[in-house]
């Protein structure tokens, strides 16, 4: 995990150099899709789970980089065990746009709050999830920007667990995201 996460951070300092392109300054997207989970060392729930995310997000990009805050709802769990959260990742990224060009990549990271609005499961007592799991995203970004200033692209993230899904044991919601998102410029600063 740790030689992931450095050579995701070299990735995006080595891109920051790149110029930048986008939406513009500030925007929003809906954004939704597929999830892919699993929880590991929890031997009672040994699958993964195919799940789904939907949402909205707003942005504002600043020269090479762009930050931006989420608010979405995401299935989770594995197996016939399904937990569903209320999310809010913050991120921020390099963003890679050739010049000339009407596409831009994002690579980003960040910190998210997930909480838990349902648990379901034949298999655990779903009082023992956790009201509030924490997460670190990583992800890219594919988009491509009209004239009228509108996008719209795909979205990949792994979202490393940060703090256990249940009260009883070490168990951890592995998370794959795989959205697609349609959004437009807000305005400028």
């Amino acid at each position: 995990m740790l030689r992931t996460g450095c050579a995701l951070l070299t990735a995006l300092v080595l891109t920051a150099s790149a110029s930048a392109q986008g939406p513009g300054t500030k925007f929003a997207a809906v954004i939704g899709g597929a999830t892919l989970s699993d929880i590991d060392n929890f031997p009672v729930v040994e699958d993964d789970r195919w799940g789904a995310t939907a949402g909205a997000l707003v942005g504002v990009n600043a020269g090479r980089t762009a930050a931006t805050l989420e608010a979405l709802w995401i299935q989770e769990g594995g197996g016939e065990t399904r937990l569903d959260y209320i999310e809010l990742p913050l991120t921020l990224g390099a963003i890679v746009a050739p010049e000339g060009k009407t596409y831009r990549l994002r690579l980003y990271s960040g910190i998210s709050a997930g909480f838990k609005i349902s648990c379901s499961s034949d298999f655990v007592d779903c009082d023992n999830a956790k009201g509030t799991v924490w997460g670190w995203p990583f992800g890219l970004q594919i988009a491509k920007v009209t004239n009228s200033g509108s996008f719209f692209g795909i979205d990949v993230r792994y979202t490393f667990p940060l703090s256990d899904a249940f009260e009883f044991a070490e168990a951890h919601n592995r998370v794959w995201a795989f959205r697609l998102m349609f959004g437009k410029q807000i305005g400028t600063q």
